[in-house]
């Protein structure tokens, strides 16, 4: 018995549940909103039912119990079998060429699976985020010592261009985005020297018109032209309309979760459930969503200052920049800041996959904090030679 209990003292020691327990937080509230989304029936959302909020309920349940089991294996270990995971994730994603689908507002968009027997369809590009976190942190910790060389930076340049040209075919330039900004932030907390930095910045004005003119579709131009005041198409503009109307409309104490003068919005239930929080809620739970979501980044931040070795500060580096720059971005989209580009607001919007995922991260940098024992040092994953300004 005296074995049975150190084997489970030992599971739940050093927990970091200040990091877990803020996204369950937003897990549950997140149930709230898609029940008031449903029980509203004059804001009719074809994709939402009773079914798809169970499932999100019991994504949320699975999520959690990830994360606590993920916290409890060391993230080297995980790292250094990406042999098996890296293959399995891409296998995973490319099977969406032959077998995938879409949905009825993008059918042409065939980004997910149907899982046999039970109808439920799984985003493969979700999974392949965790896969490329790990298996580029690794990448990057073997080759420390000569990270900065001309070649090896070439090469995991190349590592990076391989998922984001894969989503990109997908069209999914949301997912497409994303790897990017975790590939520019575990670059930065890898010590990336300036002068690839500045040669980055100078090419990017050189290379957009190329992505504006080849990689982005017709209605994805349209959008940003919509959101300049340039486009005559009112259709482009209208889903962030409705939505800047719905968050206006909240005022400070918003209208209530099953109130009749809900405003509607397209796609209320995943990536403009931010509008419906402002609606709904008002400026103070916004400015409640706005905390804890700032909450979860900052405990991300610091235990990548925990952490004692590269690969660690990495890990931690990639699951924030996905977390915080999905968060960013999606409020900017309902905020009419940035154009609609199909990024979801994490632990809040509808979907299985993607719920998963992110818990799956939160346990990875659970695994950071529980499996080192250093006291944080911010300077720990500054670029070479800088200091912090105190």
């Amino acid at each position: 018995m005296s074995a049975f209990r150190r084997v489970w003292r030992a599971f739940w020691d050093r927990m970091d549940w200040l990091l877990l327990l803020p996204c369950i937080g937003l897990s549950l509230l997140s149930l709230c909103l898609l029940l008031g989304i449903y029980r509203t029936r004059y804001i009719p959302q074809p994709k939402l039912n009773m079914r798809s909020i169970m499932i999100q309920g019991i994504a949320t349940g699975l999520g959690a119990v990830f994360a606590v089991i993920l916290a409890n294996i060391n993230y080297r270990a995980l790292a250094d079998k990406w042999k098996i995971y890296v293959p399995a994730a891409y296998l995973f994603m490319l099977s969406t060429f032959v077998f995938g689908v879409g949905t009825s507002v993008s059918p042409e968009d065939k980004r997910w699976l149907i899982i046999p027997g039970i109808n439920m369809s799984v985003q493969p590009s979700e999974f392949l985020k965790l896969a490329f976190i790990l298996s580029f942190a690794y990448h990057v910790y073997k080759t420390q010592d000569r990270f900065n060389h001309p070649l090896h930076i070439f090469l995991l340049c190349l590592h990076a261009l391989i998922p984001v040209a894969l989503v990109q075919i997908q069209g999914d330039s949301g997912t497409a985005l994303m790897f990017l900004l975790i590939f520019l932030s575990m670059m930065f907390v890898a010590g990336i020297k300036w002068i690839y930095i500045a040669v980055a910045l100078v090419a990017v004005p050189a290379i957009l018109p190329v992505v504006w003119a080849f990689l982005l579709s017709d209605a994805q131009r349209n959008r940003f032209l919509a959101l300049l005041g340039q486009s005559a198409s009112d259709a482009a503009y209208y889903q962030q309309y409705q939505a800047a109307l719905a968050v206006a409309s909240g005022k400070l104490t918003g209208a209530g979760l099953f109130s009749p003068s809900i405003v509607y919005v397209p796609e209320m239930h995943n990536d403009f459930i931010f509008a419906f929080v402002a609606n709904a809620t008002g400026f103070l739970g916004c400015a409640a969503v706005f905390l804890v979501i700032a909450l979860i980044g900052g405990k991300m931040l610091l235990n990548t200052g925990y952490a004692n070795d590269k690969q660690g500060q990495l890990i931690c580096a990639g699951v924030f920049a996905m977390f915080f720059g999905q968060s960013v971005i999606n409020i900017c989209m309902c905020l009419s800041l940035l154009p609609v580009i199909g990024n979801s607001l994490p632990f809040l919007s509808s979907g299985g996959s993607f719920v998963l995922t992110n818990y799956m991260g939160i346990g990875l940098v659970m695994s950071v904090y529980k499996h080192t024992k250093r006291k944080p040092k911010v300077e720990s994953f500054l670029p070479k030679g800088e200091q912090p300004v105190i």
